[in-house]
């Protein structure tokens, strides 16, 4: 079967475990998703959410909004995502969607600052994210204190920012955790100074 028809089928039934368990080292995974966090993983999430009292997550830069599905499915925190290209993810040639997504513009508008301020118990996320203007931009109106990072610690994966020392001093590193042993972490910051 079809990867993606697959992993489409298995959202249906409210299987994450299932999604994870069959495809993290699928040789097609990047079709959907770029890292399968293990249950380990997600615990270590959820953990660190509860911890640093958060009860929602936005997801910037979010894709299909697979892994925000399974963040929620497996925390029960409420994950939101948004996304800059609104034509691409309405045509018929985009991949499934697994969260409603928020569209923003290229340069943030009034609706997604008011995503990012609605409330200081929100973390935001970005995951394998290569845009480090954006990214700083997206922090400026971002009123919250816990910033998480996922991405590659590995040479020959570029994102932007990356999960270590990609932050400015206005961050320090909670927590870390690989995924797998895939050379991907998850790289959990607060903000200093609040």
């Amino acid at each position: 079967m079809d990867i993606v028809a697959d992993i489409t089928e298995l959202y249906k039934e409210n299987n994450w475990k299932e999604i994870i368990h069959r495809y993290h080292d699928h040789p097609e995974r990047n079709k959907v998703l770029w890292v399968y966090p293990s249950e380990d993983n997600f615990d270590f999430v959820k953990n660190c959410l509860a911890e640093l009292s958060c009860e929602r997550v936005v997801s910037v830069g979010c894709g299909s909004g697979l892994l925000e599905w399974m963040i929620t499915q497996a925390t029960g925190v409420p994950v939101s995502g948004i996304e800059v290209d609104g034509a691409w993810w309405r045509c018929k040639y985009a991949p499934p969607t697994f969260i409603p997504l928020h569209f923003t513009p290229a340069e943030i508008d009034q609706d997604t600052i008011t995503l990012l301020q609605r409330n200081n118990n929100t973390a935001i996320l970005f995951c394998y994210f290569n845009n480090r203007k954006a990214f700083e931009d997206y922090l400026m109106y971002y009123k919250g204190n816990v910033l998480i990072i996922i991405g590659p610690h590995k040479i020959g994966v570029h994102t932007d920012p990356k999960p270590f020392d990609d932050v400015t001093d206005d961050w320090a590193l909670y927590k870390s955790q690989e995924i797998r042993n895939s050379g991907d972490y998850i790289a959990v910051y607060t903000k200093q100074n609040i």
